[in-house]
């Protein structure tokens, strides 16, 4: 939990709950709408924090309540989650069975259902009668990308709070004050919908070796070498897994759009900025039409990488497509 991240990154969603707490005006259910990475459950946990913790300045994130708020260990706080594809009924009645037992501490409960829009249609009635009868010191926050798939029953009895993804300046931001280098902070912050995020990306992959295979890939649109042979060759061990697919898919669609960029005299724009040289050349030989039909290729690879294509083969055609409308000197 990044308590300033949440606070900085969703000003609107914080106030809201302060201002609830505040004036006293709780709802018994919450809906924390929007893809913004994990700052959903961070402002969940605050909540929970906040509701639990009994320091004067709630919540004080030192004491016991809050540590173990934040440690997801409070026996007070319940998180429904799943490994699976879909929350079912048992998960929800099992959420009841915790809740209907005496309180091992005093003080409210909260219960946080974490991807509320997999409940299927058995686990939100079952959840629909939980809420119709709400007890004076139970509190549910739902945590949902999409309000629309939750019954309209659900939604007519929670209070719904809507979080923005912030801009790519502050993600950006916060990502070159953790020490990262300018352009490693400027694509995390392009891919990613949250500060967090952003960091978990540079953490988790090797961003760049990709970004240096990929330089090699469009480098050879400058020699007689096979643009597709060469991406065989430079990225074929990024090809094993769909995380690294995704991921090299991203880096491959921001250097095509700093070969927009530069096109069109919007350098500011660049990620790839170290390698100027080379887009120069590349944009000397290969008209705009031609890079933004490269881009939408990308684009639709982007679609459809979930709907279990070769995506081997799609790369291939892909380098194949980029190749030919390349025009060599």
């Amino acid at each position: 939990m990044n308590l300033e991240h949440f606070k900085k990154e969703q000003t609107q969603a914080y106030k809201a709950i302060k201002n609830a707490f505040e004036k006293a005006r709780l709802s018994h259910a919450y809906i924390f709408e929007g893809d913004a990475g994990t700052t959903p459950m961070d402002a969940a946990l605050y909540f929970a924090a906040k509701a639990l913790c009994r320091e004067e300045n709630a919540p004080c994130m030192q004491c016991s309540q809050c540590q173990r708020v934040i440690n997801r260990t409070h026996p007070n706080v319940y998180i429904v989650t799943t490994d699976k594809t879909t929350i079912v009924k048992d998960d929800i009645l099992n959420l009841q069975s915790e809740f209907s037992k005496t309180a091992l501490e005093n003080g409210v409960k909260v219960f946080i259902i974490d991807q509320a829009e997999t409940m299927n249609m058995y686990a939100q009635n079952t959840l629909l009668k939980f809420l119709e009868e709400p007890h004076p010191d139970i509190y549910g926050i739902l945590l949902t990308k999409d309000c629309d798939k939750l019954l309209p029953t659900i939604k007519s009895r929670a209070q719904r709070i809507h979080f923005n993804k912030p801009s790519e300046a502050f993600i950006e931001k916060a990502v070159l004050d953790l020490g990262y280098e300018r352009w490693l902070a400027r694509l995390a912050a392009r891919i990613a919908s949250s500060t967090d995020e952003a960091s978990q990306i540079l953490e988790t992959y090797d961003i760049e070796t990709m970004a240096d295979a990929v330089k090699q890939v469009y480098q050879s649109l400058l020699t007689d070498e096979s643009t597709m042979l060469t991406f065989q060759d430079v990225c074929g061990s990024f090809l094993n897994s769909k995380q690294d697919i995704e991921m090299l898919l991203h880096v491959l669609t921001h250097y095509q759009k700093d070969l927009i960029y530069d096109k069109i005299n919007n350098r500011h724009q660049l990620i790839f900025a170290d390698d100027i040289a080379t887009i120069e050349r590349i944009n000397q030989q290969t008209e705009l039409p031609v890079l933004l039909e490269g881009l939408e290729h990308m684009l639709e690879l982007h679609t459809k990488q979930h709907q279990f294509i070769n995506m081997r083969l799609a790369f291939d055609n892909l380098m194949l497509d980029i190749e030919r409308g390349h025009a060599h000197e």
